[in-house]
């Protein structure tokens, strides 16, 4: 964000394209086995974000809740959540978070974990 620019305020928003457009720019960096980094800037914000994600943990969760697999995902797929985590300031952003309020999903493969 250049300095002559207001910054957007935190608002709890999504958007069909968020989705779409993390998926299309955020890179992978394979880390070690297992874990993966996402990195990438906020589809609503444009402020510079870097996820961890660790397979183990989400094939954990997903076989305890039954909730992470989306149904229209295949057997080796699943939906990630995702909300921005940038540093950049957001006014009415509530104490203790992080990012500009939006959130979205994205594809994931269990190859790329």
């Amino acid at each position: 964000m250049s300095a002559d620019q207001n910054p957007l305020p935190y608002k709890e928003v999504t958007e069909p394209s968020y989705g779409q457009a993390a998926a299309e720019s955020f890179t992978v960096e394979h880390v070690r086995k297992g874990v993966v980094v996402l990195r990438g800037s906020c589809p609503r914000c444009r402020g510079a974000m870097e996820v961890p994600l660790v397979g183990t943990v989400f094939d954990g969760m997903r076989s305890l809740l039954g909730q992470r697999r989306s149904t229209a995902a295949a057997p080796n797929e699943h939906v990630e959540p995702l909300v921005c985590t940038c540093d950049d300031t957001h006014p009415n952003r509530p104490e203790g978070r992080t990012g500009c309020g939006a959130y979205w999903t994205i594809l994931l493969t269990t190859e790329s974990l």
